[in-house]
């Protein structure tokens, strides 16, 4: 794309077009950016819940893999040498509260409930948000919503709707 606005500027063409199509080409690398800078702070903020989920694991490229093991490597050293060095035998792991604890408490968890927007590829017709009893949304395709993630997980992985 690059090339081609310099081309359309090398050629003499109208300088309102080359000016439009650079308009663009900004604007998408701003979207790509934004996209991946997104991406980035979410891998940084759950890499230890990533990297014991491996179906999350799999999910990232091998560079967003390298980038979650040296985050990790980092927090790890951070948490070593400020705080757990201090504390006692049983409380130095940054997974568990204390050794006698069973699961990771000290991982965070994605919070599923945030609302996200999102649109429907085709119409799913009625579709319940949760057990709460409240009524059912009717989704058509092509609009927008503003739906828990956590009720339309399934749906996004399956591919009939789409995050925006």
């Amino acid at each position: 794309m690059e090339e081609t606005v310099e081309e359309f500027s090398n050629n003499g063409a109208d300088p309102l077009a080359v000016s439009l199509y650079q308009m663009d080409l900004d604007r998408t690398l701003f979207l790509l950016r934004s996209y991946l800078r997104t991406r980035l702070q979410k891998i940084e903020s759950y890499a230890f819940h990533i990297q014991k989920t491996s179906d999350l694991w799999n999910r990232l490229s091998k560079q967003e893999q390298k980038f979650t093991e040296r985050c990790i490597d980092d927090m790890e050293q951070h948490l070593d040498q400020s705080v757990l060095s201090k504390l006692p035998h049983g409380f130095k792991s940054h997974l568990k509260q204390s050794s006698l604890s069973l699961a990771d408490d000290m991982v965070p968890d994605p919070q599923l409930d945030q609302y996200v927007i999102c649109r429907s590829k085709r119409f799913l017709g009625s579709f319940q948000l949760d057990d709460s009893g409240e009524e059912p949304v009717n989704i058509e395709a092509n609009d927008l919503y503003a739906l828990p993630y956590k009720s339309i997980k399934p749906l996004v992985e399956s591919g009939q709707i789409d995050l925006i």
